[in-house]
């Protein structure tokens, strides 16, 4: 493959790796929860406005004004631009806090508007885990029975009254159990069809997509700790010939291998990933230019020393190296792999089964 070629596959790559699925998972619940807020405003507004209510309207429209600030505040003043769960968490609390706050002062666990509790148990319940469902509920349940207490009086700790109270409840905590189950599911089916989309069919390797997910994280830490990180091209030097010789299932069988082989010499820490084709990318945390050479040609030997049996007759194969370290010869991970694979190539160039850093001349050796 061509220089310039190679340019424009590694340019495809990068372009697949901008958001995260946890990213866009996080938007959905921001804008559906957003929602949720404004519904919960609109049924206690609207509340306020019944004709022959007898509320303390003014004490649960300074309530409800406070709320609003603080969704304007996190969705629309833009204090906080990450999404992130614990914003999911603080405006949920915030919606049980108000909803407490105004069934208080609608008459207590009497009020029509207790089943407003039902759209932060829901919506825990679908995005923020079971654990934390079953905290919240726990909150609302203690809510609850204190507002009971202070209606009911001595009369809450009989059987009888106590019983009834816990009966009218339970329909929350049975809303709560069957949503998280429906959510225990959606998230198992979600994360194996994440699996699906990171993970290279045949190898079994993460693909593209991933790999740029954890080299961005890595990368970010080692600007934050001041340490070095190095990112690894690897490219088979004969499987052409080998899939005319002997077919294809021989060459896909030298890949698998090949990466068994590579599994077995990189460093747990380690990441590797088919690149594509014959391919293969590896990422090296907390590992600069010089220990960096030193697993290049671990694994260059490993390689060349494997070998197998496939129809009679001994397959094996060398490959050629080249690698890059961050921050020494690049400022961004776009550059680190361009240079890694410059510096593949200028293996090839130079007569296969060896290793080149990036660097050194290598960048004029390419013209």
């Amino acid at each position: 493959m061509g220089w310039n070629k190679r340019k424009q596959t590694a340019a495809a790559h990068g372009g697949s790796a901008a958001v995260q699925p946890e990213q866009i998972e996080l938007k959905g619940f921001n804008r559906t929860l957003a929602e949720i807020e404004w519904l919960l405003l609109i049924l206690i507004l609207v509340y306020l406005v019944i004709p022959g209510v007898d509320i303390n309207a003014l004490a649960i429209s300074i309530a409800c004004g406070a709320f609003a600030l603080l969704i304007i505040g996190f969705r629309y003043l833009n204090l906080f631009t990450t999404e992130a769960r614990w914003k999911l968490t603080v405006e949920t609390l915030g919606m049980i806090a108000l909803t407490a706050f105004v069934i208080w002062h609608t008459g207590k666990s009497d009020s029509p508007l207790v089943n407003l509790y039902l759209l932060p148990i829901v919506f825990s319940a679908l995005t923020l885990g079971k654990y934390m469902t079953l905290s919240l509920v726990v909150l609302i349940t203690l809510l609850y029975l204190h507002a009971s207490h202070s209606l009911l009086g001595d009369a809450f700790y009989t059987y009888e009254t106590f019983s009834s109270v816990m009966f009218n409840f339970a329909p929350f905590v049975l809303v709560a159990y069957l949503t998280a189950l429906l959510a225990a599911d959606m998230n198992f089916a979600r994360r194996f069809l994440q699996h699906l989309s990171e993970t290279d069919d045949m190898t079994g390797l993460p693909n593209m997509r991933a790999f740029y997910a954890s080299m961005e994280r890595e990368r970010i830490r080692a600007t934050r700790e001041n340490t070095e990180l190095t990112v690894m091209m690897i490219d088979t030097d004969n499987l052409k010939g080998i899939n005319d010789e002997l077919g294809h299932e021989v060459g896909n069988l030298l890949i698998i291998r090949m990466v068994e082989t590579l599994k077995h010499t990189l460093r747990g820490s380690d990441l590797i990933a088919h690149y594509g084709g014959d391919e293969f990318i590896v990422l090296l945390p907390n590992t600069g230019k010089a220990p960096a050479h030193e697993v290049a040609e671990r694994i260059r030997k490993a390689i060349e020393h494997m070998t197998f049996d496939a129809d009679g007759k001994r397959v094996n194969t060398t490959i050629s190296i080249g690698f890059a370290s961050y921050p020494e010869t690049a400022g961004d991970i776009q550059e680190l792999i361009s240079r890694a694979d410059q510096a593949m190539y200028m293996s090839k160039k130079a007569g296969r089964n060896r290793v080149t850093a990036y660097g050194n001349g290598v960048e004029q050796g390419l013209g």
